[in-house]
């Protein structure tokens, strides 16, 4: 109480993953939770290692997912639990794991494995409950949709981000349906959203296959803001001749859209939701042109020789400003269909240039 001095907030990967911090990231079967969270791990395992605990997937494909996505081999330590009880819709409820019981050993153990590892100067830093309610043996009167019992949840697990010096990642599930608010799609009790100081919801992004969206519900540290982003196979487990293979992913982030406003925006126009006042079909025909356009002058612009393009020179290019909610549907089809990526360079402006 004496002290002078302020504290700094540090980031694992900003603004994404918070030092010290329990973050929850939920989201739907197929949102591709799991490869958007291994793919942040391997951006980090430059400078610090990852404790994934599952119940859903195999030690291997978890190992060798971290390795694909270009993580640094040993920064990537792997508890496998066994699930012994499952939901109507065969998702994991329970296991052999208990938070209360084994995280904090784990957690121990795991840093000394990484001190011996390949990398001692990369310390683990990072740690991924996939998913926490499986993970998580309830009391008698406790149960995921208790209140009480998910606070209890995450202020142990955030003593022990703070013991340890870690971030904590949970995988949650959300509910089928559309919500007024974001954060009720998240399934179980309202604290899984209250409780931590950031949280996200996954969502498919029906305008082009294998996208998703991701969305703060709880925004304490950054305030509001989304990112579309894809899937991209990265391992192949299993090939078919006529049918889809069996793939392990990461995934490829879009930039960053900030505010209440353009994260709504990116998220409605994700759900494929369409305006029903009057004028709708006039403004939506709107967009449909603007986002074409934006589209064949960007890849002509590349096509003529430019090594890359911004949004500013692709603007005077056509001869007037377009709306930042059209960029976000631009950007998608871009990647997507003509394998142009968005870079950010400096003060966050974004270029564009083909994928090498």
């Amino acid at each position: 109480m004496q002290s002078s001095s302020t504290s700094k907030l540090e980031y694992l990967i900003d603004p994404w993953l918070p030092s010290r911090q329990v973050v929850g990231f939920y989201g739907r079967g197929q949102t591709a939770k799991s490869s958007f969270l291994a793919t942040l791990a391997a951006r980090i395992s430059d400078h610090c290692s990852t404790l994934w605990i599952s119940t859903e997937e195999l030690t291997d494909w978890i190992k060798v997912r971290h390795i694909k996505a270009d993580g640094a081999e040993g920064t990537m330590l792997v508890f496998k639990a066994v699930a012994t009880k499952q939901d109507e819709s065969g998702r994991a409820t329970a296991s052999t794991f208990d938070v209360y019981a084994h995280l904090d050993a784990a957690i121990v153990a795991a840093k000394k494995q990484a001190e011996g590892m390949l990398y001692p100067s990369r310390p683990l830093r990072f740690v991924v409950l996939d998913t926490a309610v499986a993970l998580t043996t309830w009391g008698k009167s406790e149960s995921p949709n208790s209140d009480a019992a998910v606070k209890r949840l995450f202020a142990f697990l955030q003593g022990l981000c703070e013991k340890h010096d870690v971030t904590i990642g949970l995988i949650g599930h959300s509910n089928k349906g559309k919500h007024d608010e974001l954060s009720d799609g998240v399934a179980g009790s309202t604290a899984w959203v209250n409780s931590p100081r950031q949280a996200f919801i996954h969502m498919h992004d029906k305008r082009a296959p294998n996208t998703c969206v991701v969305c703060t519900v709880k925004s304490t540290l950054t305030g509001d803001f989304a990112a579309s982003y894809s899937t991209r196979p990265i391992h192949t487990l299993a090939t078919r001749q006529d049918g889809l293979d069996s793939v392990l992913c990461a995934v490829s982030l879009l930039p960053i859209e900030w505010g209440y406003q353009n994260a709504r925006a990116l998220v409605e126009a994700a759900q494929g939701e369409t305006e029903e006042q009057g004028g709708g079909a006039r403004r939506n025909s709107n967009k449909t042109t603007n986002v074409e356009k934006i589209v064949t002058t960007v890849a002509q612009m590349l096509r003529d020789g430019a090594e890359q393009v911004d949004r500013a020179s692709v603007e005077q290019q056509m001869g007037y400003e377009v709306p930042r909610r059209h960029w976000q549907e631009a950007d998608n089809v871009l990647a997507l269909a003509h394998r142009i990526t968005t870079v950010i360079g400096a003060h966050g402006r974004i270029y564009y240039r083909r994928e090498q």
